[in-house]
Formats: C-alpha cells, structure tokens, sequence
C-alpha cells in the first residue's frame, strides 16, 4: 500500500497580522513618497535658483553700473547747485548794492562794486568805517580797509524783506562793525 504522505499543519492565520502587514506596506509606501518629494523638491530648488556666487556677481556688477551713474551724476548735479548758488549770489550783489539807511537810526550803509562804506551820523560819530565785501549766497564777507579793524573779516546772513535788508551776524571780531550791521536797513536810493 501506498504510504500516505503527511501533510504539515499549517498554523492557522491571525486575523489581525495580515492588516499589520498592509498597513506597515503603506505606511513606508507613503515614507518612500515622501522622501522622493522632498529629494526632488531639493534638487529643483537647488538648481533653479541662482547661485550665491552668481547673485553676487551680479550685484557687484549693478553697484558697478550704479557707481559710474553716480559718479556721471554727481557733477551734474554739483554744476545745477553752483549754478544756483551763483545765481543767488548775482541776485544778492544787485539787491544789496545802493545806498541804505539804518532803521534805528545813526547809520548810512552804502554798497557799490564789492566796497562798502559804513557812515555814522552826529556831531559826536565815528570816523566811517570803510571795506570791502564778498558775497557768496547769502552770506556776505565784510573786511575793513582801515582802522577800526583792519583785514579783520566779518561774516553775515544777509535778508531781505521789501524795501529793507537785514544782516544776522555768524562772526566777525570787529566790535563796531558787529555792533553796526545787525539792524534793519532802509533803502535810500541805488548807486547805478
């Protein structure tokens, strides 16, 4: 007789182990997706944006271009400001250039070809006092030609309000010219 082969038992199967199984499949299914997302993710980003070095070149090379800008701007720019200084300064010369009279009295101011000549009225005045002046904008540069205060400079701000000017003094050493100047003056009359 033929011998009958035995067949093995088999271990009857858990329930619960087969759904493990899928799960554990899908959770590292969905791990691998993810990994593979970011690994690509990294390279797209890595190679499409620009690289440090080339960012870098091109900002040096735009702070180049905005370098020689500026530099082609700035005389430009200083030319239209000295132009405008020089043009403040004309209208000052012509503006202060006459024959003015102090509005507290005593003093006679008159300015003609950058000379300037500075009278006091009374029995008992001073001698005039008798300079020179610059004007550079809207400050004006007096310097004595004789005692009192010989070459002793005196810079002023120099305002104009109507028919009148005024001088704020910034500094000058001369105590009768600082004590003169600061004061309203009344225009007389041009010297043409």
């Amino acid at each position: 007789m033929a011998k009958k082969v035995k067949k093995p038992i088999s271990k009857p199967k858990k329930k619960g182990s087969s759904k493990k199984k899928k799960s554990g499949n899908i959770i590292t299914k969905i791990l691998v997706i993810i990994f593979i997302l970011i690994f690509v993710a990294f390279f797209i980003f890595k190679f499409t944006r620009p690289s440090a070095d080339k960012v870098k070149a091109e900002t040096t090379t735009s702070q180049v271009v905005e370098n020689q800008k500026t530099k082609t701007e700035k005389p430009v720019e200083k030319d239209k400001k000295q132009a405008k200084k020089d043009a403040e300064t004309k209208a000052v010369e012509k503006s202060i250039t006459g024959t003015w009279m102090s509005t507290t009295g005593g003093a006679v101011l008159t300015m003609k070809n950058k000379e300037y000549r500075l009278d006091f009225m009374g029995v008992d005045s001073d001698a005039a006092i008798i300079g020179t002046y610059s004007v550079d904008g809207d400050l004006i540069t007096f310097i004595n030609k004789k005692d009192p205060c010989k070459d002793v400079k005196g810079l002023y701000v120099v305002k104009f309000d109507k028919n009148e000017i005024g001088f704020k003094c910034k500094s000058d050493n001369c105590t009768k010219r600082k004590a003169t100047l600061p004061t309203e003056w009344e225009w007389l009359d041009t010297e043409e």
